[in-house]
């Protein structure tokens, strides 16, 4: 019979002699197994902790044959768990795995700090579960997590702030046009600073800053407009220059539009209105004297800083001008219409020894004129009369001119030769002039001219010099040398006479259209022969005559 006891068989023992009753026989078979969490063949063999379990398993003796210390490894750092037999995961922020091994520390460990992710930094430690944070200029946050890539992050760019333009902060932002300044990163909130700031107006303009708007200040022009570079702005406003005509421009302030006509005083004859000089009219102008104001006083101008009676009226009752010479009197129509004219020219001179001087013409007519236009009146004067052995001067012509063209001439008598009381002058056109009287000596007079042709100089006589012929421009020719008197001034003037103590001197042409001739020296000198009178075709009523002594003088109506 055999008995089993753990792992040993019990044998009864033959009976002996020494041992009378039954004994039994052990016999062990030492095939223990290993116990839990370790692993052997058996304990006698020897059993070693399983992986990630530390400990030793020995043998007894006595049931159950054997002590175990195996017991779990607790999950190493940076990872968590139950222990590493149950399994141990990565902390957050860590990568890698815990793997359970039989050797001490009875396990492998591989987790390791993730580095903190892009746009992000950690300090003393860049890695994730020392912390990371957003880089300067980025904003969010980042933390770890179990999972692969084992961390999660929100940093994203910040977008350029207001008065600047970018892609972002870290990206760089700059002032936007107009403002000076600069955007800069920083890791606190907003996450960046910002000193951009509108650029004051410039000199000589106007307005709170270059990005609101500049305008140049009153007496300047120019543009101003918002720049991204220093200054920060373009343009500039420069001193405005006005022009004037007739007058002074004005400058600085008054100057208020650049390159325009703006005058602030205005040159004589020329008046203000508004901002230009315009010509001074006799619109506002009072008449005096009885006379009327002129048919559009507004379109009527005035030469000096004052307007006249005579720019701006005129006498309704016709007008007598007795003053004769080279000068004439100016006159200015106040309407179209007719001037009615009546012109005397002037007569001979007389010669020293009682010679009748040539007679004036009077020449009448009818001329059209048109509003504000321009009417001189020439009156002729009577020639210098001769003493002793002198001839007289030639008559001047008497004229009337509208706008400067001639159109009523009224011819001036010859100048009477010395010749005993004998010789008379040509006397003045009707329309043309009569030729000066000779002596019975032999000395011709001048010869009278016409329309056409002036009056050709009397011969001389005894070898004594000719006069002159007239001239075609209407003066009357001299006697030669001019040694008496002088002819009369007018439009045109009268020849002048000469002196011959030995014998006679002769007499001036009278003047006109076409010049009188004037007579020769000698015995008994000659007179000279009268000037042409003359009227141009428009002029209507033309009638001729000769009569009279003395200076011419003219009477006129004005339309």
């Amino acid at each position: 019979m055999l008995a089993t006891q753990g792992q040993c068989q019990l044998r009864p023992l033959a009976p002996s002699t020494q041992a009378p009753a039954v004994k039994w026989l052990v016999r062990c078979s030492c095939n223990a197994p290993c116990p839990v969490n370790s692993a052997g063949a058996n304990v006698p063999a020897g059993c070693a902790c399983n992986a990630g379990y530390s400990g030793a398993v020995a043998a007894l003796t006595s049931n159950p044959f054997y002590t175990s210390s195996c017991s779990t490894v607790a999950c190493p750092a940076n990872s968590a768990g139950a222990s590493v037999v149950a399994g141990c995961a990565c902390n957050a922020g860590y990568s890698g795995s815990v793997s359970a091994v039989t050797s001490s520390p009875f396990y492998i460990a591989s987790c390791a700090p993730v580095t903190c992710p892009a746009n992000s930094a950690g300090t003393p430690a860049n890695n994730v579960p020392a912390g990371c944070a957003c880089n300067a200029g980025f904003s969010g946050m980042v933390r770890g997590v179990t999972s692969s890539p084992f961390f999660i992050s929100t940093c994203s760019p910040v977008a350029c702030p207001s008065n600047s333009a970018g892609t972002s902060v870290p990206a760089g932002c700059s002032c936007t046009a107009g403002y000076s300044g600069t955007v800069a990163a920083v890791a606190s909130s907003p996450f960046y600073t910002s000193t951009c700031s509108p650029v004051a107006c410039p000199q000589n303009s106007r307005g709170s800053n270059v990005p609101s708007g500049c305008s140049c200040n009153t007496g300047f022009h120019g543009a101003i407009t918002s720049s991204s570079t220093s200054p920060y702005f373009s343009g500039s406003c420069a001193s405005n220059v006005c022009s004037c005509s007739w007058g002074t421009a004005a400058t600085g302030t008054s100057c208020v539009s650049h390159g325009h006509n703006i005058c602030t005083n205005c040159s004589s004859g020329y008046q203000l209105s508004g901002s230009s000089c315009e010509r001074r009219t006799c619109s506002s102008y009072s008449c005096s004297g009885g006379w009327q104001q002129k048919g559009d006083p507004g379109s009527i101008t005035c030469a000096g800083d004052a307007c006249t009676n005579q720019e701006c009226c005129y006498n309704p009752t016709p007008v007598t001008v007795t003053s004769c010479g080279s000068t004439p009197k100016t006159f200015t129509s106040a309407s179209s219409g007719t001037l009615q004219v009546t012109l005397v020219s002037g007569s001979g001179g007389h010669g020293g020894d009682g010679d009748t001087g040539g007679q004036r013409a009077t020449v009448q007519g009818t001329i059209p004129v048109q509003a504000n236009s321009e009417i001189k009146i020439y009156v002729g004067c009577q020639g210098g009369s001769g003493s002793g052995h002198m001839g007289g001067g030639g008559g001047g012509a008497s004229a009337v001119t509208v706008n400067g063209v001639v159109k009523l001439v009224a011819g001036g008598g010859g100048g009477a030769g010395m010749g005993n009381g004998s010789n008379l002058g040509g006397s003045a056109g009707a329309p043309n002039g009569t030729s000066g009287t000779g002596s019975s000596c032999g000395t011709q007079g001048g010869g009278g001219a016409s329309q056409s042709s002036p009056g050709h100089g009397g011969r001389g006589n005894g070898g004594k010099p000719s006069g002159e012929s007239g001239n075609s421009d209407g003066d009357g020719g001299n006697a030669q040398g001019c040694s008496g008197r002088k002819g009369g001034q007018g439009w045109k003037r009268g020849g002048c006479s000469n002196d011959d103590p030995e014998d006679g001197g002769g007499g001036g042409g009278g003047a006109g259209y076409k010049g009188g001739g004037a007579g020769g020296t000698g015995c008994h000198g000659g007179s000279g022969g009268g000037g042409s009178s003359w009227a141009a075709e428009d002029v209507t009523g033309v009638s001729w005559s000769v009569s009279g002594q003395g200076d011419g003088q003219a009477t006129f109506s004005t339309p």
